[in-house]
């Protein structure tokens, strides 16, 4: 099937005044990047941002003294990967190619402002605005000649369409973000007994709408009981640890 991006969404990047140079963590922003002029050096430029994916870990881990924690890019290539699993049976079929490509852009504007989480206390409106100046600096300036106008307009069709939530593929891969967030807290769990990663969950599981996501976070949650038993964790035990965590605050390692 082919990979198409040709679908009208009703958010379109906006162009704001210059929202505060600080990213995730309150790291100052470097200068946006201003093309070239020269088509292979501003394609070139976007190709090396992208690497910011694959080095920058997940906040939420880090803040939680994860080793080893996930990346940007790791989060979104295994979402990539559950999109391809989900039964087509709705009334209206989806369009996985698109939720597998969604999925790859969905958290491109962190490769620039970073993973930005809600305990940072950065407001939502000012999260948007970078990463929509973000989008905008590597649409405009980096993808902005002429050779690049088909990616560019597919990789804005794409962010457009997610941060809308509208469709029903846009819905369908928050889901997916929501639940790739709860697998890899279990995997830590279980892997390094962190034990202070409860609010992920309450603030990722109970949202999910899709059937078959939910009938896997149904299976994951009965995974993460019986880790939690076999330590020796009661159910009593384990709702007074969570209670503990935080105060009950909803955290998240990236925009769940």
């Amino acid at each position: 099937m082919a990979l198409t991006a040709d679908v009208n969404v009703s958010r379109p990047i906006k162009h704001h005044a210059a929202a505060p140079a600080f990213g995730a963590g309150g790291k100052p922003l470097p200068p946006p990047y201003k093309s070239t002029g020269n088509e292979a050096l501003d394609t070139l430029a976007f190709l090396h941002m992208l690497e910011q994916l694959k080095v920058q870990k997940r906040s939420g881990w880090i803040r939680e003294g994860v080793e080893g924690a996930e990346s940007i890019s790791d989060h979104m290539c295994r979402m990539a990967l559950m999109a391809m699993m989900v039964p087509n049976t709705s009334e209206r079929p989806l369009d996985i190619p698109r939720c597998v490509m969604m999925a790859l852009v969905h958290d491109l504007a962190e490769a620039y402002v970073g993973d930005i989480t809600p305990v940072e206390g950065v407001p939502v409106e000012v999260k948007h605005q970078l990463e929509e100046q973000a989008m905008d600096s590597f649409l405009n300036e980096m993808l902005g000649s002429e050779g690049n106008k088909e990616a560019k307009e597919r990789f804005r069709s794409l962010f457009e369409e997610y941060e809308a939530r509208e469709t029903p593929e846009s819905k369908l891969v928050k889901d997916l973000d929501r639940l790739e967030l709860a697998l890899q807290a279990v995997e830590y769990e279980r892997t390094q007994e962190v034990q202070t990663l409860a609010p992920f969950f309450r603030g990722s599981i109970p949202n999910l709408e899709h059937p078959a996501v939910r009938s896997w976070a149904e299976t994951l949650m009965e995974e993460r009981k019986q880790l939690w038993e076999s330590r020796g964790q009661g159910e009593q035990e384990q709702r007074e640890l969570e209670g503990a965590v935080v105060g009950g605050n909803v955290k998240a390692a990236g925009g769940a």
